[in-house]
């Protein structure tokens, strides 16, 4: 098994101009998250990060903090 990194354009998957010591067969596609999506996936983490630090920062629950 060999993995390459392509482009897909909207329409087709780009390869690279030169893709070596393979053989024609099937192909797994893969589509990772653009930049701009982990951006933003990351923005709303930190969000829920700080609602989630205002709902358990509290006096009741501070008896879990010890386990």
């Amino acid at each position: 098994m060999l993995a390459i990194k392509a482009r897909f354009d909207g329409r087709k998957v780009i390869l690279p101009k030169t893709v070596r010591r393979t053989t024609p067969g099937e192909v797994i596609v893969v589509f990772t998250p653009s930049a701009e999506a982990k951006e933003e996936a990351q923005a709303w983490l930190k969000a829920q990060e700080r609602a989630f630090a205002k709902v358990w920062n509290n006096d009741e629950d501070a008896v879990y903090d010890t386990l």
